[in-house]
């Protein structure tokens, strides 16, 4: 078999063979294990499934083994038959409870082939998670390491179970790098974005700092056009008035002059001549007659 970048594909069905022969002789032996005709029909339905199986048919494959495992569920290798299809399936966690019963199931002729399933299931669906959660992806690649280490405890010359168990362990360390180069581009991102929130903050405050310059040159050029207009005001009204006084003052000294041409109007025209004082000659101030 060609060796590829990944892991080996799940084992061979289990042994129908050897599971009809041990449950044969066990029905022969207990008389009330299974009737012969429940018998028959349970390995019908899981041979039609492998058949099935084998030509890629897995929906249909699947739906017998359910079949046959509602009929004997008791049953490791139905379980290990129908946790590998769903494994072929894709439902990852749905196989990995059958082939878990199956691998701590009695039978142990199925528990390597089971714990191998077991590392794959947990292989694919850890590298699943590698670009949403690393970390859960690297705990399934450590689990997928412990089922195949049970392999080997069984049989270690099994030589797909060292070859998987040697990639999973390289693709660890591959996930390990990339949770390093995640971390330290976080760790850039959130430095940039700090930067940038700092910035955006200097930025801000710089701003702010202009506008209360900008508010505060507003306000002392408000004030200084409120002294401005105070004092332009102040000396226009004493501008008004310093020329309402001299209208006063020049009324003032119109009114006098009017006056005082009044009063000599008056006395011109107003007022009445002077009397002519008549006073009566004295009798001695008589002229003296001439003597002579």
């Amino acid at each position: 078999m060609q060796r590829t970048n990944q892991c080996h594909c799940e084992r061979p069905k289990g042994a129908w063979q050897s599971f009809k022969k041990d449950c044969f002789v066990a029905s022969l032996l207990a008389m009330t294990l299974l009737p012969s005709m429940v018998f028959a029909s349970v390995a019908g339905e899981v041979n039609r499934a492998n058949d099935l199986y084998k030509q890629g048919k897995f929906d249909d494959s699947v739906y017998l083994y359910q079949k046959a495992l509602e009929k004997d569920d008791r049953s490791g290798v139905i379980k290990y038959d129908l946790g590998t299809a769903l494994y072929k399936k894709g439902e990852y966690s749905k196989a990995l409870g059958y082939l878990e019963q199956a691998s701590e199931g009695k039978n142990d002729k199925i528990r390597p082939s089971a714990e191998y399933n077991l590392g794959n299931v947990l292989y694919r669906s850890g590298i699943q998670k590698e670009n949403t959660n690393v970390d859960d992806a690297i705990k399934s690649l450590q689990e997928a390491l412990g089922h195949y280490g049970q392999t080997l405890a069984v049989d270690p010359k099994d030589r797909d179970a060292i070859y998987n168990q040697d990639f999973v362990k390289k693709e660890i360390e591959r996930l390990k790098q990339k949770k390093q180069q995640q971390q330290q581009q976080n760790q850039q991102q959130n430095q940039k974005q700090n930067n940038n929130d700092q910035q955006n903050k200097q930025g801000k405050q710089n701003q702010q700092n202009q506008q209360n310059q900008q508010g505060q040159q507003e306000q002392q050029n408000n004030t200084k056009d409120q002294k401005e207009q105070r004092s332009n005001s102040e000396a226009q009204a004493q501008k008004q008035q310093n020329a309402q006084a001299q209208v006063q003052q020049d009324q003032k000294e119109l009114d006098r002059q009017q006056a005082e041409d009044m009063l000599e109007n008056y006395k011109e025209n107003e007022e009445p001549k002077k009397l002519l004082n008549y006073m009566p000659k004295k009798i001695n101030d008589r002229p003296v007659l001439k003597d002579w």
